[in-house]
């Protein structure tokens, strides 16, 4: 999809002296898109704006425990300290609020599919997208399960006098029908699409995508009984995946930086269609907005390379011990990590664009700093996954086009080690979370661990691997587990330097938080439930 047609020429050709026919230029009838393949195919791109990508400003890695949005603190305020209801819902990005924007684009698509029958069109060309609009609609229900539970399955347009009442299905079934669309779709798609149509739908991308989901719905949250026929259908989505020639990137930073073997499915920029990414979180000493602020409780997350032990141990209230077998030095708190904490985050001391980055008090790239005081991370820490260090957040012609990775095989790897631990493998799970943990730029310490302390290092694995992915969000909740690390505060670092030019280190409590039982689910907007006139159900708690 790198290559769009977005200019139409229309030719208007008068047939008759004496008959004049005002056919509009200005809109394209209803009849000729349906009856052009050109226009057919620009309605189908239109609809992949719904994969909301990552280099964007939005709440949803701030709405976990990994980073903290200093621009938007009111809202973020909102989910943080557990004040999310079905009325103030409505003012969070699409990310959040995700109902209204979700079946927006289902509409869309059931258009499509109410229309493409009857196209005259190439028969070819029409498979392939409708495969395409299947795996979009899956996309769509699959993140709307991910935040609401059970949700209508719509796949008619509605008519004037049709009767709009819709219902919930469940859960079950909207894994089934999602299952059903994916299917379908993947006999219809290449495994992957060639170089000059890359970001569309293919058949692995759907794979990927059925993966995710089974895997979800094998979780706690949706499988209380711990249903093994779940988790072996997880098992086996994952495994399909993992001998179809994609590889762990030996770069891990660079994995985020270009296109490689490594990537399953993911959203392609151009310097005509860029993001804004660097200027997004780039430091403010650099005229930089830095919006995301990673949080001291995802650097604590990142163990110590000698070890493999995390430096902490984290109390139930929240409060931190030192682990003291991990080697763990708290005056140089960013000494023999796991590699993948200077990967993907800035520090005080990280070197980045010619010059060491300063969070210290006063330092250039914090509040008190005399450039953009008012963007310095709140935190002591910025992004650096994803961000290219080449582009500055202001004063370059040129922008960012790395890709933003929706699906790739470092994940897969992951989801296929959970679910073959929570199906008794241990050894299996063992071996699959260390080929993740043994990438060459990586070179952790193999795990040993056994039992639920294997469970929670498989949970932490991807918190770091996986990390600003956003996918974290979704985790917590589907282990059960957010009732705990989203009632932690949101933690940063305070670092003095002292006349000598030693530093002194202080983790500090950046912002309290509250996680109640009905946040596991989202609240669908109140004017919604009073739309459907009773038929749509309320979240429980809301």
């Amino acid at each position: 999809m790198k290559k769009i047609i977005y200019i139409l020429i229309i030719v208007f050709t008068a047939t008759s002296c004496n008959k004049l026919e005002l056919t509009p230029l200005n809109t394209i009838s209803d009849a000729n898109t349906w009856s052009n393949q050109n226009l057919i195919q620009l309605y189908v791109n239109a609809q992949y704006a719904v994969l909301l990508h990552g280099y964007q400003q939005d709440l949803l890695p701030a709405a976990d425990d990994e980073a903290f949005n200093i621009h938007q603190f009111g809202n973020l305020y909102m989910v943080q300290s557990g004040q999310l209801t079905q009325d103030n819902v409505t003012n969070f990005s699409n990310k959040i609020n995700y109902w209204d924007f979700a079946y927006s684009y289902i509409y869309n698509i059931n258009v499509f599919f109410s229309k493409i029958d009857a196209a005259s069109v190439d028969a070819t060309f029409k498979t392939g997208a409708m495969a395409e609009m299947r795996f979009l609609r899956a996309y769509i229900y699959a993140n709307l399960i991910w935040r609401y539970g059970g949700v209508p399955i719509i796949t008619k347009v509605f008519n004037l006098h049709d009767n709009f009442k819709v219902t919930q299905s469940s859960y079950d079934d909207c894994v089934k029908f999602i299952d059903s669309e994916l299917d379908a779709a993947v006999a219809q798609l290449p495994p992957d699409q060639p170089a000059s149509e890359a970001g569309r739908a293919s058949a692995n991308a759907c794979l990927a995508l059925k993966a995710r989901v089974l895997l979800y719905d094998a979780s706690l949250l949706n499988n209380p009984n711990h249903d093994q026929a779940k988790w072996q259908a997880a098992a086996d989505a994952s495994a399909a995946l993992l001998n179809l020639g994609y590889s762990l990137n030996p770069d891990y930073q660079g994995t985020f930086l270009g296109d490689n073997k490594e990537i399953i499915f993911a959203r392609y920029f151009t310097q005509a269609n860029s993001s804004n990414f660097s200027l997004e979180e780039g430091r403010n000493g650099s005229n930089g907005w830095t919006s995301q602020n990673p949080s001291q409780n995802q650097v604590n997350a990142y163990e110590m390379a000698a070890t493999g032990m995390r430096p902490y141990i984290e109390q139930p209230d929240g409060s931190l011990v030192l682990n003291p077998g991990s080697g763990y030095d708290p005056n140089n708190p960013y000494v023999g990590r796991d590699p993948r904490l200077d990967a993907s985050i800035l520090h005080d001391g990280s070197v980045w664009q010619g010059r060491v980055t300063e969070t210290f008090d006063g330092g250039f790239d914090s509040p008190g700093s005399s450039i953009q005081p008012w963007n310095a991370s709140l935190t002591s820490y910025a992004y650096k996954k994803g961000v290219v260090e080449s582009i500055p957040p202001s004063g370059s012609t040129l922008k960012p086009t790395n890709p933003w990775i929706f699906f790739r095989y470092g994940e897969v790897l992951l989801n296929y080690a959970e679910a073959e631990f929570e199906l008794g493998n241990e050894a299996v799970a063992r071996q699959y979370i260390n080929m993740v943990r043994t990438r060459s730029s990586v070179n952790m310490p193999p795990v040993t661990d056994v039992g639920d302390a294997l469970r929670a290092r498989i949970q932490n694995e991807r918190r770091v691997e996986l990390a600003f992915e956003e996918l974290r969000f979704f985790d917590v909740r589907r282990w059960k587990i957010a009732d705990v690390t989203e009632n932690i505060p949101i933690l940063r670092m305070h670092i003095t330097k002292q006349t000598n030019g030693s530093k002194v280190y202080q983790i500090q409590t950046l912002e309290a938080r509250s996680f109640s039982p009905q946040h596991y689910l989202m609240p669908i907007p109140r004017s919604e439930v009073a739309k459907s006139l009773g038929s749509l159900k309320q979240n429980p708690g809301y």
